[in-house]
């Protein structure tokens, strides 16, 4: 099959020789950090969104299988999302669907805001999400770590503000935010760190890996987002989706960030406006669609 017609719906007028060398490196770059960060007893905190699911995929490539945990509220996007995902119920991923009640992420929301210092609502959103992921994951047997595909929404564009950001300020603008955003991002892991510390549990997040955020930053940003109100964005990374046979549904799809897809952010806005949770930020920055 020819790479033009593999790719161009993600990214139309790009020399196909490029696309394909930069894909090569990408996967290159992805599995290695995967292969040094990751260990056996872990479990993968799975949305089905691009970013969770090529994880996934080089899981268990490398390691034949896979532990993939989802939580969410009955009716929230995660779990409707994951009930009718393909990629979870393939051979060799041992998966786990567990429903979270509104109670539930009130009670974790007061006691994730005992431990972390975060940098605005999102990120404290992000930590109540890893400690029910790392609740739920306690009563499982023989993990260790909990892992993550944070980053790949600072290194590809995904957040909205870099759609705003490109057509209002241009690629040097969002170039500059992506820098930015990987600092918030390093933040956020260690409080992160914290949180699922009181389980007894470790992170792993390989997007976050030196070698594989020095070469993503290499890659030209108009391989990750485009002008002209692009919704989707991360594009290079969801062409890397497809070439390691990630679902097509999952790799065009639009898919909000774990906080929101869970049903935390709901709960927590909603605590905050009746004075039940009380927060100070230091950034009002929060982030959007991932």
């Amino acid at each position: 099959m020819a790479l033009s017609y593999q790719y161009e719906d993600l990214l139309p007028e790009s020399d196909e020789e490029t696309v394909y060398s930069t894909l090569q490196k990408l996967e290159e770059i992805a599995t290695k950090s995967v292969q040094k960060t990751i260990h056996a007893y872990s479990a993968l905190a799975y949305s089905a969104g691009i970013d969770s699911s090529i994880l996934a995929t080089i899981l268990r490539k490398e390691f034949g299988s896979a532990t993939l945990l989802t939580l969410g509220t009955p009716q929230s996007s995660d779990i409707r999302t994951v009930a009718q995902d393909n990629l979870a119920m393939r051979e060799g991923f041992r998966f786990y669907l567990v429903n979270i009640s509104e109670q539930e992420i009130e009670k974790a929301a007061v006691e994730v805001s005992k431990i972390v210092t975060a940098s605005n609502l999102a990120h404290f959103e992000d930590c109540v999400s890893f400690w029910l992921a790392a609740s739920a994951a306690s009563k499982l047997e023989n993990l260790r770590f909990i892992l993550s595909a944070n980053g790949a929404d600072e290194l590809f564009c995904g957040y909205d503000r870099f759609r705003r950001l490109v057509d209002e300020q241009g690629y040097d603008a969002a170039s500059k935010e992506i820098c930015e955003a990987l600092d918030l991002a390093n933040k956020l892991l260690e409080q992160v760190g914290l949180v699922v510390g009181k389980f007894g549990f470790e992170t792993r997040e390989p997007f976050l890996d030196p070698e594989f955020v020095d070469y993503c930053l290499k890659i030209p940003i108009e391989y990750k987002i485009l002008k002209g109100n692009d919704m989707l964005r991360k594009r290079i990374w969801r062409c890397l989706g497809r070439s390691l046979g990630v679902p097509p549904s999952t790799v065009l799809r639009q898919k909000k960030a774990m906080q929101y897809g869970m049903g935390v952010h709901a709960v927590t806005c909603s605590m905050l406006k009746h004075g039940t949770l009380k927060l100070e930020f230091s950034t009002s920055r929060n982030r959007g669609i991932a």
